[in-house]
């Protein structure tokens, strides 16, 4: 009988000896070298999807006609269930649907040395309206003497020479983010006081005509300021203020959404109205309250229409045989340059120059009869230095552009510069 438990115990003792002396797997080793997480680009990441749920369009969304991109951050397990979803950018009506379906994505794990690691990447969805190409863009009107004038939308809209337009370079950027199918910047303003020491715009606001096609009603102007609040508070971003409201100016049914950002400028309102095949939409943002309200204030001026106008006799020769004088003739950057008797120097804002950022701002001007800077445009330019740009230049002054020895307006290009010394 002593003999098996012998045998046995000798079996146990070179088993337990040959184990010992075999090396770690590799699995095992490799295990203990894998990252917490790997970051990975979005087009690799992509290539790992298994199984995607459906998009669901929002249906106050759909119904606004908000439509573009949201940008989502991604964190996926060890097992390729996807663990985190965070919105990155994207219009906040859009955004909560974009991570309710990204949630219930799969992805293959995603490998290091052979061995499941959680994954870091972008996912970019993409909202996009199945309509009809949107018909010619509409007239997007003019400005002359402080009042933007649209024939097509029946506007007349009087603003104080503290507003100064950046339309142009608002289009621009929007063009850049692809965003322009069916939207157009009709005007965007920044409000800059006059001999302000402030190196910042209290408030701005831009003017968007989006194309409803069947002509759209009022209801869905409170539909789009409905998807905004929606949007807002499933991101956690902001709260809407109040109720919206409602308000007719100019023969034209105004709708009011008031919103309190958590980020970023404290207050945006939204004002929207229809007209023809478009809502015509108001968004502004504002630093303070008061600053909100002295943009919404500029609507009290508005017109159905431009005031009419007499018809202007035939110009007659005058009696040295010339003809009567243009109201305004348009001139070269350097023409202009050596008209100027006054240039005061732009204050550097300590912001801007803090955060290392220079270039040069570009504006459209109107320099009148006794050459004062009558109107500015910003048509380029980084937008921490426009408000500096704009209060040096509105102090400059000019020499009056004679034309056939009579004074006469001109219209002409302004570059300021802003450059660091390190």
């Amino acid at each position: 009988m002593k003999t098996p438990s012998l045998i046995t115990l000798w079996v146990l003792l070179a088993t337990w000896a040959f184990a010992q002396s075999q090396p770690a797997s590799p699995n095992a080793a490799s295990t203990a070298a894998v990252p917490h997480r790997a970051q990975v680009d979005a087009d690799t990441a992509s290539a790992l999807v298994v199984q995607k749920a459906p998009l669901k369009y929002p249906d106050a969304a759909l119904k606004a006609g908000i439509q573009g991109t949201v940008v989502l951050r991604v964190v996926t397990s060890y097992s390729g269930d996807v663990k985190e979803v965070t919105v990155v950018s994207g219009d906040s009506a859009l955004a909560q649907a974009a991570v309710d379906a990204v949630k219930q994505w799969k992805y293959k794990p995603y490998l290091v040395d052979g061995s499941p690691a959680e994954m870091e990447t972008q996912v970019i969805i993409g909202f996009h309206l199945k309509t009809s190409p949107p018909p010619a863009a509409p007239p997007l009107g003019t400005f002359r003497d402080d009042a933007y004038a649209n024939d097509y939308f029946g506007i007349f809209y009087p603003l104080s020479r503290d507003w100064v337009r950046d339309t142009d370079l608002t289009r621009s950027k929007l063009a850049s983010e692809g965003n322009t199918q069916g939207t157009y910047v009709l005007l965007a303003e920044v409000h800059i006081p006059q001999d302000t020491d402030s190196l910042r715009a209290d408030s701005s606001f831009t003017v968007f005509a989006v194309n409803h096609p069947g002509a759209p009603s009022s209801q869905e102007c409170r539909q789009y300021l409905e998807a905004v609040a929606s949007g807002l508070r499933s991101q956690k971003e902001g709260r809407q203020k109040g109720d919206v409201s409602q308000f007719t100016v100019a023969g034209h049914d105004f709708y009011r959404g008031d919103f309190e950002y958590r980020h970023g400028v404290d207050h945006r309102t939204f004002l929207c109205t229809s007209v023809k095949d478009y809502l015509l939409q108001w968004t502004i943002v504002g630093w303070s309250k008061q600053a909100i309200e002295t943009a919404v204030s500029t609507l009290g001026s508005m017109a159905p229409l431009p005031p009419p106008t007499l018809p202007q006799p035939p110009a007659k020769p005058t009696p040295g045989g010339h003809q009567s004088l243009p109201m305004r003739v348009r001139v070269s950057p350097g023409v202009s340059t050596g008209l100027l008797i006054k240039k005061v120097t732009p204050v550097y804002p300590p912001e801007a120059k803090h955060d290392h950022i220079q270039g040069a701002v570009r504006m459209r001007a109107v320099i009148n009869k006794t050459g004062d800077v009558a109107d500015l445009e910003v048509i380029d330019g980084p937008i921490e230095l426009v408000v500096s740009a704009v209060n040096a230049v509105r102090k400059w002054k000019y020499r009056p552009y004679l034309f056939n020895g009579d004074p006469i307006e001109v219209q002409t290009e302004i570059v300021v510069n802003y450059v660091l010394q390190f």
